[in-house]
């Protein structure tokens, strides 16, 4: 019996496709190849609706598949998207082309070793725009801001406000005395940040009053630093936590977790991979900001584990902020997994040290004495808050 599966080559205005059937045999022939034009969207319709339904389709996750997508579910096809940098991997030797490019994704479906992403659903891709949007507008906000304090800095005027853009921050600046020019840019700068800050606020009503809140976003929400927004944006960006097998594959994926540069004696600087989830790696890094910005209990130790990871705010800001926001991305997948609140002191698991404390003070005594016979002096009881030297060949964090 004979398999079929479709590769589809996407680029902006066409497609190119490749129908391949492999015999019982084992062996892959090529039984049709076309070229659809995306404005014919009737005459996608009409090649596709010839292919038997449930037909395999493998196509790369490139710009402007989700359209494609849901045109091949409408008429009955099975997509299957491919991971960019994985296709490139294992088509690096191989001869690029268009009829190429279709004819190696379809092989790669028959042969089982098409790398798979996720292929989020409509209705989640709808949420991400949102979301996504409201992650685009932030950024445009910081860079007006930003505008702003360099217009200041070109006259050499500073100011006393905590909050330049609150109440009196603005009267400042309205009342501010500049050349013709840098007022009407400053002007112009202060109404751009005002509708981006409206068009912040609406996209926030609406995803308050029309996102359902169900029990991943309410669980999210006892993680430190995350409110109902970004809780919305990483219950959007997961999609679904089950394939994701362990938090590392999580962290991975969310661009927080450090991948190596070594080879024999030398040791390379850490670095986060760009293949990840951009938008995710985003949300964590703004609930690391959100920890670091609040007091009291809650969040008390990522907050310890900045300081000493940045010996106190003098060095590594940012390295370890990467490293609180890995924190975060597997506190997510353990709230999410196990349905289960976040707790800044959770309870002792069979075996643990509370439960050897609760048995009595000779046993404490003694775990105490075997604890210090099995360490140096010198040595930390915390692998992570070690100093690291900066010697030639030395890792860092």
């Amino acid at each position: 019996m004979s398999i079929q599966a479709l590769g589809w080559d996407i680029h902006r205005k066409f497609s190119r496709v490749s129908l391949l059937e492999k015999t019982a045999e084992g062996e892959i022939q090529v039984n049709t190849r076309a070229r659809l034009d995306h404005a014919d969207r009737d005459g996608m319709r009409q090649w596709l609706g010839r292919l038997p339904e449930g037909t395999p389709v493998a196509l790369e996750a490139a710009f402007g598949w989700p359209w494609i997508a849901d045109l091949l579910e409408e008429v009955g096809m099975d997509p299957h998207l491919g991971h960019p940098p994985a296709l490139k991997v294992l088509a690096q030797h191989e001869a690029k082309s268009d009829r190429c490019d279709s004819d190696r994704l379809a092989k790669f479906q028959l042969r089982g070793i098409l790398p798979e992403s996720y292929l989020a659903p409509p209705d989640v891709r709808q949420v991400r725009e949102r979301t996504r949007y409201r992650m685009a507008l932030s950024g445009l906000r910081s860079m007006v801001k930003n505008r702003i304090h360099a217009l200041l800095h070109r006259f050499g005027i500073l100011h006393g406000y905590s909050d330049l853009f609150g109440k009196q921050g603005r009267r400042f600046l309205e009342q501010l005395q500049l050349p013709p020019a840098s007022r009407s840019v400053l002007d112009g700068s202060l109404e751009l940040l005002d509708e981006i800050v409206r068009q912040i606020t609406l996209v926030e009503k609406w995803m308050k009053e029309n996102l359902e809140e169900d029990v991943a976003v309410r669980l999210l929400q006892t993680i430190p630093g995350v409110g109902l927004i970004l809780a919305y944006v990483i219950r959007a960006e997961v999609g679904e936590i089950a394939r994701f097998p362990t938090a590392r594959h999580l962290r991975s994926y969310s661009g927080t977790a450090p991948v190596s540069d070594d080879s024999a004696d030398r040791h390379g600087a850490r670095h986060c991979s760009p293949a990840c989830n951009h938008a995710m790696r985003w949300a964590l890094i703004e609930a690391v900001t959100g920890v670091l910005a609040t007091r009291g209990p809650k969040g008390l130790r990522l907050r310890q584990l900045y300081a000493r990871l940045t010996h106190g705010g003098r060095s590594n800001k940012n390295q370890a902020k990467v490293a609180l926001a890995g924190q975060l991305a597997e506190l997510v997948f353990i709230v999410w997994k196990k349905r289960t609140a976040y707790e800044e002191t959770p309870s002792a698991r069979p075996g643990s040290r509370q439960k050897q404390a609760a048995r009595g003070p000779c046993h404490e005594e003694r775990r105490k004495n075997q604890v210090s016979a099995n360490m140096r002096p010198d040595q930390s009881r915390f692998p992570i808050a070690r100093h690291s030297t900066t010697g030639a060949g030395q890792a860092h964090l």
